[in-house]
């Protein structure tokens, strides 16, 4: 118990801390594509302003603008001056050329997409000493915005009054795009990691489970052995006893108690016995007509003469007489099981009534008792292999889990259905579905005084 304790601990730990893994190492690779997406709009803003800056100049150059100014060398692939940019800004602001925020925004589109970097970006002119947005590309007129991505502020005023600076809008979105890559293959990777997990724990837990049935199985077995077998055994030692013998009615009742726990014991080796057949192989039922009628009759005759419990039987046919096609070993194994669950789980007093109908759509068969009923949760599990109701957990009763599985296996393997009604602490009652195999070799329902009734 200690040690899947232990299994289930660690593995909820490992699965806490691949988690926390994840996300640290989520967070640490957001905040360096944040970071190289930032250096990145800054370098290109410095270039898309000097070009705009080259655009103006080339407007108005004249013969007498490089003795104002100065020398400048210009690349115009990546807009650098190798000159006193500010100079020129004032240059042409006394020229009547001041920056446009418009045309520094076309210019600056056309040079971010060269990196592949989308989004919404907006523009900003601010005065520098007190932070107002003189002039905005923002369509609402804001130009700031919360949880926007601000590149550095570049004066363009020769006092230092005057500068400009671009926001990125939603900068998760740009930066989530670009880490879209890494993010499928790193939740890939966890999802993998848990299917193992997940897979290893759910081996664990079946090894547990059917450890747990093969202890629960040989318990089982070894009880319903030892109880006919020590009977046996009491009435075969009587018998060496010459007073036993002498004895006639002793003697004949004990042997009938004998010859019902041989009975009992054939019948718990045949379960168990055709149970493991149908795991080895599909059910292939061998049809032949069946007296249904004189069938139940003896597994009821059978039943009646064990002496645990006080059980009366109410049987009802209709036709009284009918035949059907089916498996015969294994309508009886059917008949035996559904009667053996009636007994066992009902109390020192039990009554079973039997009806079988032959209706036009084949045979039914209802097997109600009065005994402890059936709970919603065991509903659910009854007919599972393995798998028994609450009152064999509480010593209640004894058995495999095996006897349902196997009735629901021969009804289906027979294209019928096995279907439960029952209430907790009111009973129980099982309805057996058996369907022609065809319409035309069915056998004609019958009435009571043996006419053939089409």
């Amino acid at each position: 118990m200690k040690r899947a304790s232990y299994i289930k601990l660690l593995t909820l730990a490992a699965i806490v801390a691949i988690t926390l893994l994840q996300g640290l190492w989520t967070v640490n690779v957001y905040g360096l594509l944040q970071k190289k997406l930032s250096e990145q709009i800054n370098d290109v803003f410095t270039i898309s302003i000097n070009k705009d800056l080259m655009n103006r100049r080339n407007a108005i150059v004249d013969s007498t603008t490089n003795e104002i100014v100065g020398v400048v060398e210009v690349s115009d692939e990546k807009g650098v001056f190798s000159g006193p940019e500010l100079i020129y800004q004032e240059f042409l602001i006394k020229k009547n050329q001041p920056i446009q925020l418009r045309m520094l925004d076309s210019i600056f589109h056309s040079e971010i997409s060269k990196h592949n970097i989308y989004g919404d970006f907006i523009i900003n002119r601010i005065n520098l000493q007190t932070g107002e947005v003189l002039e905005t590309t923002d369509s609402l007129g804001k130009g700031k915005l919360a949880n926007a991505m601000a590149s550095e502020i570049i004066p363009i005023r020769l006092d230092g009054s005057e500068g400009v600076q671009v926001l990125l809008v939603s900068p998760y979105r740009a930066v989530f795009r670009k880490m879209i890559f890494i993010l499928v293959l790193s939740q890939l990777l966890v999802l993998f990691v848990g299917y193992v997990v997940f897979f290893l724990l759910r081996s664990f837990i079946t090894e547990k489970r059917l450890r747990k049935f093969q202890a629960d199985f040989s318990h089982a077995l070894v009880h319903n052995m030892a109880t006919p077998l020590g009977t046996i055994m009491q009435i075969n030692n009587l018998m060496t006893k010459d007073t036993f013998v002498a004895d006639t009615e002793k003697r004949n009742k004990s042997l009938k108690v004998s010859q019902q726990q041989i009975l009992n014991l054939q019948a718990l080796t045949d379960r168990i016995l055709t149970v493991a057949r149908s795991e080895q192989s599909k059910l292939a039922p061998h049809f032949e007509p069946i007296n249904i009628s004189e069938e139940v009759k003896n597994i009821v005759d059978t039943y009646s003469l064990q002496g645990k419990k006080e059980i009366v039987f109410s049987t009802h046919f209709q036709p009284e007489a009918i035949t059907f096609s089916a498996d015969r070993t294994m309508f009886g194994n059917i008949m035996d099981n559904l009667i053996d669950n009636a007994i066992k789980y009902s109390g020192t007093s039990v009554r079973i009534n039997i009806e079988c109908l032959l209706s036009e759509d084949g045979l039914i068969i209802s097997i109600k008792d009065n005994g402890y009923g059936v709970s919603d949760k065991d509903k659910r599990i009854i007919f599972a292999k393995f798998q028994c109701g609450e009152a064999i957990k509480r010593g209640e009763a004894k058995g495999f889990g095996l006897g349902l599985a196997y009735v629901k296996s021969v009804a289906e393997a027979h294209g019928g259905t096995i279907n439960l009604f029952s209430q907790k602490g009111e009973g129980t009652t099982f309805e057996l579905f058996l369907p022609y195999r065809d319409k035309i070799t069915a056998f004609p329902l019958k009435t009571g005084n043996g006419e053939e009734k089409n």
